[in-house]
């Protein structure tokens, strides 16, 4: 390889073009509907400079050149890493309230000082574009968690390259690239979000960069250059507009990393009179590939912060998305990135001193935002944070002398199991069944009304519950993992089943018109409701469910259905605020017609009569009176929420239905019971 500058300006501008195919996809994913691998083109630029950067240190000990690698890393990433972290926690807390989209954005966040959000992302989210990664502030990070692991493994195979082997360091990371890239091709259609997050499936990316400089590295290739050039970029064009979600790493990865390792070695052998040149020296592009770093940091939470707050779904709003990220970056990379790097390189601190201080920082970083996360409900300008109670019904419980709830969990499969028993109490028990809950999210949001029963009953209720499987549900085919949790479900229900005991199947049985993270057409969701592969559905769910009732009330069991709850145009949580309410996805506003629930509820109610006519021992629950008494259902009341999303009950919901549901457990079915 000739001798290079110090300076390659045609990687800053391949960094410029893969930060911007990621922002602009961010932004919207039709600007750049492939653009995700912009990542893919970091990676290999990653593995490729980073290899080149360290390959003239002089000779040192294998512990002065890891020292003397790590001090350097640390100086690139820990200082506008940690200010990042920081304020998009803040930031997180002030405005985000805490639900089912932000549930891991905590341990991802705090993860991500130490470079392992991608675990907590793979373990906690889905894949990377499902909406718990899309409203996670701290999800982008997951890349550099990928490129922190692989510096773990790097001085050990950069080493014996310095030392004269060159030959085994390529052999080595040969033979590990080959070993990643074939673990990426099954695990790309048997675990998506584990390939595309974890390093185990990504290692080849990096290694294909540190390859590419180890064999040009002293070596001229004779390549027709121009031709290179335009077709790698070709291949990169085609990679940022027909990329799927489904295919990365495998093979979706494989032409983004073709054409940018073709970039590489085409632009090294262009003549510095080639017409091509500018391309890679303009002064917009380079200023923009040396602040890509800070720029893909500081982008992914104002995105974030902009779905949860005013929206991202205007071009009005896109374009301000975008100018502050880059304003954050500029700052960033001026007063935060810059400095530090400037500082280490006339630095006469001893780097072991460098590499003390980088930690230290990412530690108290770590510190500092726990302690930030701590103060959610009392900073945070969320109502919904801040008045946790009514709507998690947290700490709703009312005391009863000495008496305490006590909980115990066990396993079900596919799902939780959770029983809630009182003890230490004067108290007459007036509820001796059992009673057993079994059903969806929606089964769980009945937790506080579940916890007082207990309380004032005496009681024991057991709740089994697996997102999105409820029985009966009626409106979504069961899955082979819901069926695996009803199975257990029932077949931990029957061990230990008495007659007189109560079993309740609560769950969503009719169609959402919004969830947390988007809202559907209406018009749509009612032509649903009667469509012909509805009622097929409908039927073949009812027949089913005639047997387990069978089995069920054979046993001595009382069965209890719950009647459809009223759903909502738009999520209350995501509504209330004053920095969120012109937010499209409240446009539905938080009231429906009475009239509309009860359209969608007909067939339901249909089906409920047909079974109730048939089996004596089948009751109905139905809270729809006490939560819309009026023509006009509302999700919140007197300036409380009966509702914490589009279909979920509040902690105040709870509350107002407890009274009537002790009195149904109580008085209308025990006496039958007896």
């Amino acid at each position: 390889m000739a001798p290079q500058p110090s300076y390659l300006s045609y990687i800053d501008s391949l960094r410029a073009v893969a930060v911007l195919a990621v922002l602009f996809y961010h932004l919207n994913t039709r600007f750049v509907p492939g653009g995700f691998v912009g990542v893919d083109i970091f990676f290999v630029i990653s593995g490729f400079i980073v290899s080149r950067s360290f390959s003239a240190v002089r000779e040192m000990s294998f512990v002065d050149f890891v020292i003397h690698f790590y001090s350097r890393r640390l100086t690139r990433i820990v200082p506008a890493l940690t200010v990042c972290l920081l304020v998009s926690t803040l930031a997180t807390v002030l405005f985000i309230p805490y639900a089912y989209l932000s549930g891991t954005s905590q341990r991802t966040g705090l993860a991500a000082f130490f470079g392992f959000s991608n675990f907590v992302l793979a373990a906690t989210t889905g894949d990377y574009f499902s909406p718990r990664a899309e409203f996670n502030t701290f999800a982008h990070t997951w890349s550099l968690g990928v490129e922190e692991q692989y510096y773990l493994l790097f001085p050990f195979l950069f080493i014996v390259w310095l030392r004269g082997y060159r030959w085994l360091s390529g052999a080595l990371l040969a033979i590990l690239l080959a070993v990643s890239f074939g673990l990426s091709i099954p695990a790309a259609s048997t675990h998506q979000d584990r390939a595309f997050y974890l390093i185990y499936y990504r290692f080849w990316e990096l290694a294909v960069g540190a390859l590419l400089f180890q064999i040009a590295k002293d070596r001229t290739f004779v390549i027709p250059a121009r031709t290179g050039v335009v077709l790698s970029f070709i291949a990169l064009v085609i990679a940022l507009v027909t990329a799927s979600p489904g295919s990365t790493p495998f093979p979706g990865a494989i032409l983004p990393v073709l054409g940018t390792l073709g970039l590489i070695l085409s632009f090294r052998a262009l003549p510095p009179s080639s017409r091509l040149v500018p391309l890679t020296t303009h002064p917009a592009l380079l200023y923009i590939g040396r602040i890509s770093y800070s720029l893909y940091l500081w982008h992914w939470p104002v995105v974030v912060l902009f779905r949860w707050t005013v929206g991202l779904e205007s071009v009005l709003m896109a374009a301000l998305a975008l100018a502050l990220s880059v304003a954050a970056a500029a700052t960033s990379y001026a007063w935060v990135e810059g400095p530090p790097r400037r500082t280490l390189a006339g630095s006469r601190l001893p780097r072991i001193a460098m590499v003390g201080t980088w930690a230290a920082v990412a530690v108290a970083g770590w510190a500092l935002s726990s302690g930030i996360w701590s103060l959610r409900e009392t900073i945070s300008f969320s109502v919904v944070n801040r008045h946790a109670a009514a709507w998690y019904g947290t700490g709703s419980i009312e005391t009863r002398a000495d008496c305490r709830i006590g909980t115990t969990s066990y396993p079900v499969t596919n799902g939780s199991a959770l029983s809630i028993t009182r003890s230490g109490c004067s108290l007459p028990v007036s509820l001796s069944q059992r009673v057993f809950v079994i059903g969806d999210s929606h089964a769980f949001a009945y937790l506080p009304m579940f916890n007082q029963v207990v309380m004032d009953t005496g009681g024991r209720i057991d709740i089994l519950t697996s997102g999105g499987c409820g029985i009966l549900s009626l409106i979504e085919p069961v899955l082979p993992f819901c069926q695996a949790f009803h199975e257990s479900a029932i077949a931990s229900v029957l061990a230990t089943l008495t007659p007189g005991d109560i079993v309740f199947l609560p769950a969503l049985r009719i169609p959402r018109i919004v969830d947390q993270f988007a809202a559907f057409d209406e018009g749509s969701v009612l032509r649903r409701v009667a469509d012909t592969t509805t009622m097929t559905l409908r039927l073949q769910q009812t027949r089913a469910f005639e047997g387990l009732l069978s089995t069920l009330t054979d046993r001595g069991a009382i069965v209890v259905l719950e009647a459809p709850l009223p759903v909502f145009r738009s999520p209350a949580f995501r509504c209330v605020d004053w920095f969120n309410r012109v937010n499209p996805i409240c446009a539905g506003g938080l009231t429906i017609p009475r009239a509309v629930i009860d359209t969608l509820r007909a067939p339901v109610m249909t089906i409920f009569d047909r079974l109730r006519a048939d089996q004596p021992k089948l009751y109905v629950w139905d809270p729809l009176p006490i939560l819309c008494p009026t023509s006009t259902c509302d999700a919140m009341r007197d300036g409380q929420p009966m509702f914490f999303d589009g279909d979920h009950l509040s902690g105040f919901g709870n509350t107002l239905l407890t009274a009537p549901f002790e009195r149904f457990l109580t008085s209308d079915i025990a006496p039958t019971a007896r």
